[in-house]
């Protein structure tokens, strides 16, 4: 197949126009491996700034747990004492272990008692523990609380 002198002509320009592409675009593997490398600092960047987040919204759970936990057991310890013998002095004795009072900063428990209270009705006594913590920027945390009711006349454990 012959070519004219004209296709011949067009057929080189075309060829040298893709060369002169090329030569064009060398180089631009470098700047795409620049931005890359950027994107994926950002990305790494975020993802540890998460972790650590995540990491202080799970210990500040576990103390939350940890209260909880406390609580009901100084619930436990008070509504099982006969119905006379639960009074806020009495209560006044109650205190959270070592082992919490190591793991929250600076616990405050309070206690209360109220007889005959309006929801518990005659004969009743409503017994409220509460403990609270400074958080770590020595706010004090939203406390933990715990209501229970007991009643005169009721079966002794």
């Amino acid at each position: 197949m012959m070519l004219s002198r004209g296709e011949s002509a067009r057929l080189a320009q075309a060829g040298a126009g893709r060369s002169a592409g090329r030569r064009a675009r060398r180089g631009s593997l470098l700047a795409e491996i620049a931005m890359s490398s950027v994107m994926l600092m950002i990305a790494m960047a975020l993802t540890v700034k998460v972790l650590g987040w995540m990491g202080v919204e799970r210990r500040s759970w576990d103390r939350r747990q940890l209260a909880a936990q406390e609580i009901s057991n100084l619930m436990e310890d008070a509504t099982s004492r006969p119905f006379e013998d639960v009074t806020s002095a009495s209560l006044k004795g109650l205190a959270i272990s070592s082992h919490a009072r190591a793991l929250l900063s600076s616990p405050e428990l309070t206690t209360e008692v109220a007889e005959n209270d309006s929801a518990g009705g005659p004969g009743s006594k409503r017994v409220a523990i509460r403990l609270r913590w400074h958080n770590r920027s020595g706010e004090w945390d939203a406390p933990v609380r715990l209501t229970s009711w007991i009643y005169l006349g009721r079966p002794q454990r």
